[in-house]
């Protein structure tokens, strides 16, 4: 058995075990204080860590903390204690959802002035609908390749509007010049999916690629693809059209409610 196995076995044992002793007690019982973590997370970790705040996780006995890191929110979990500390991802069985990432997401909820940013740093445009979703993409991401065909599709039907940013990623060799160059030549949506590279790096490309780079980077996001949604929320990895619907507030597709 591998250690990554061990680990999460450990975890949902330590979950179980905390959902027996502490029963629906706990989970309306109040969390540490922040001193109390601050003095649990020096002595465990030997280091002063940005406890920013500690709310109920919504599991049992379960307390969720909320701290930074280099500018980063980052979330561990505690009893109602502050005896135990834990690292990692809860994930819910009923419906497979990553818990720990959806509250990231709401922590790290881009603010009006982000989004003005995000804007600023969209390559390029496609499409006319009312409503608008921005791509984090990268051009060599075979994962991207399956949002861009579903946001494409839907670009088609004129629902919404897909503004996309290149964020090339380390791993991906010369996916970074790929990039500039779909900047630098203009060639938009056909050139992303084309995997455009031409000897074109000009000043203007380079300069949108690395701050795009840095900013995500500086907010949290570091895969892709990532979806950014107007109100600031976003998503790393693929969603399906029914998901990216219902954050959007977008009805479901004649062929969906049975229409011809």
């Amino acid at each position: 058995m591998t250690d990554s196995k061990i680990i999460f076995r450990l975890f949902l044992f330590f979950i179980l075990v905390l959902g027996m002793i502490s029963g629906p007690v706990a989970s309306a019982a109040r969390c540490p204080s922040i001193d109390i973590m601050k003095s649990a997370i020096k002595k465990t970790f030997r280091r002063n860590l940005n406890v920013q705040s500690i709310e109920p996780s919504g599991i049992p006995g379960l307390c969720q903390v909320n701290i930074k890191i280099r500018g980063q929110n980052r979330i561990i979990y505690t009893d109602t204690t502050g005896g135990y500390l834990l690292t990692g991802q809860i994930f819910r069985v009923s419906d497979g959802i990553n818990i720990t990432r959806e509250a990231l997401a709401k922590l790290n909820r881009l603010s009006p002035e982000d989004m003005k940013r995000v804007n600023q740093l969209t390559a390029f445009s496609v499409g006319s609908g009312k409503k608008t979703v921005y791509l984090v993409t990268d051009p060599q991401c075979p994962f991207c390749k399956k949002a861009e065909n579903i946001l494409s599709s839907m670009v088609k039907s004129n629902e919404i509007t897909l503004k996309v940013l290149l964020f090339p990623l380390r791993f991906h060799k010369g996916s970074k010049e790929e990039c500039i160059s779909i900047i630098c030549d203009d060639r938009g949506f056909e050139g992303l999916k084309n995997r455009y590279r031409s000897e074109n790096q000009c000043a203007a490309g380079i300069r949108k690629v690395e701050n795009t780079i840095s900013f995500l980077q500086q907010k949290g996001i570091t895969a892709t693809p990532t979806y950014i949604f107007p109100d600031g929320t976003y998503h790393s990895g693929v969603l399906m059209e029914n998901v990216i619907r219902y954050k959007l507030g977008l009805t479901a597709p004649d062929s969906a409610k049975g229409g011809k």
